[in-house]
């Protein structure tokens, strides 16, 4: 064996090595949530997925070299490798893009707005999710901030749920000391395009203005965003931090449902 193989094996054997570490790391930054809470969603099975895709590549390394080296010189391999790398590249360019959308609504942008719309959250029978509880605390202390301020609590009662979210909202609140004739309950809806579109008529009905603060995770604002744009609203954040661990699954999660909040928009 020539220097210069050895030296390429040595090359070799390094990315190999690098590209199982990183995908180790991958997955040791999504799976926290499904091992505290057992959440599993859009965010880190496409972290596990591509925590997977990593670990094989490095791996399997020469099996995957020969089978793409036989595949480039068939008839229509270039074409379908090339084809793998653009959308490829495509793929995680929109990403990254949408990612950064995410991360950039995610921070505190609430000035002295008179309406808060609080986004409903799951309910464990009649035991508010951490997550909900973390937006009704944020609502709470802008409310004390501004005694002038109205909240609407959003989000109706699911299958499992003992109470309407909105009314869970209204319950966790006034316990944070906000007085209950400044929330109004929305308990109808069930996703968030619902909670603003219900929220709206409430606003219609009372004078209330457009011009609202949103209290809801901070993952989540971007696309809450687009739904009160979508709506007529001009909303600013008023964001519940997630929690370090969960991070990567939620943000993760978000940017595919900006997508899909995309393709809604796009057929209307």
């Amino acid at each position: 064996m020539t220097k210069s193989n050895k030296i390429s094996m040595v090359i070799f054997m390094i990315i190999r090595i690098l590209l199982i570490l990183a995908g180790l790391y991958v997955l040791n930054l999504y799976i926290g949530p499904l091992i505290s809470l057992g959440v599993i969603n859009a965010g880190n099975l496409f972290g596990f997925a591509l925590s997977g895709v990593m670990i094989c590549c490095g791996a399997f390394w020469n099996p995957l070299a020969d089978f793409i080296k036989k595949l480039w010189q068939s008839g229509g391999g270039k074409a379908l490798i090339s084809a793998f790398c653009v959308l490829t590249v495509i793929f995680f360019s929109v990403f990254f893009v949408t990612l950064n959308q995410v991360v950039k609504h995610s921070k505190y942008t609430a000035d002295n707005q008179s309406t808060v719309i609080v986004l409903g959250c799951q309910i464990r029978g009649s035991e508010p999710s951490i997550t909900l509880r973390a937006r009704c605390r944020v609502a709470s202390e802008y409310m004390k901030e501004h005694p002038d301020a109205v909240t609407i609590a959003t989000g109706g009662q699911g299958a499992d749920e003992n109470l309407s979210e909105g009314q869970c909202i209204y319950n966790l609140m006034t316990e944070n000391g906000i007085d209950g004739s400044r929330i109004f309950i929305e308990d109808k809806s069930t996703n968030t395009d619902q909670n603003i579109a219900n929220a709206k008529k409430i606003l219609d009905e009372n004078g209330f203005s457009y011009n609202v603060a949103v209290a809801t995770s901070e993952y989540h604002q971007y696309r809450a965003s687009m739904i009160c744009k979508k709506n007529g609203l001009e909303a600013s954040s008023i964001p519940s931090p997630s929690s370090k661990r969960a991070k990567p699954t939620f943000f993760t999660r978000e940017v595919f449902g900006v997508w899909a909040q995309w393709i809604k928009l796009a057929k209307k």
